[in-house]
């Protein structure tokens, strides 16, 4: 005899909730971008177009590559990001080379340290679903 409810079977019922787990945990798994991809964090005029055509997802993380210690990047306002200038104030600062930074849904602003660098085209902008 099986055990059936509301006439699903129990094997049935077990393999749906599995693969509704599944989902969720996907679902929370978020892409990683190297920003910039292979020329990472640099000073560069494709960094600044490098978000164009993704899709960016909440959980999604971006990962900042720079052996300068100057390129330290900051995440910072919308009137920060078009100043090109933190004013010393960011909203945080990122200075390891290897910055791994997870998205928030939104809309985010990165701009290099240096404020001239900025300026030059190293900064981005990333809006996440």
């Amino acid at each position: 005899m099986t055990l059936t409810i509301f006439g699903v079977s129990k094997n049935a019922i077990v393999a749906i909730g599995l693969l509704y787990l599944l989902i969720i945990c996907e679902n929370t798994q978020g892409a990683e971008y190297v920003v910039g991809g292979k020329i990472g964090w640099d000073l560069d005029p494709s960094v600044f177009h490098w978000p164009e055509g993704k899709r960016f997802k909440a959980g999604d993380v971006l990962i900042f590559n720079y052996s300068n210690p100057l390129f330290k990047v900051e995440q910072v306002t919308k009137t920060q990001f078009d100043n090109c200038y933190s004013d010393y104030n960011p909203i945080k600062t990122y200075d390891s080379g290897h910055d791994k930074v997870k998205v928030e849904k939104g809309t985010t602003y990165f701009i290099c340290a240096v404020p001239d660098y900025c300026g030059y085209g190293m900064r981005i902008v990333i809006n996440a679903t």
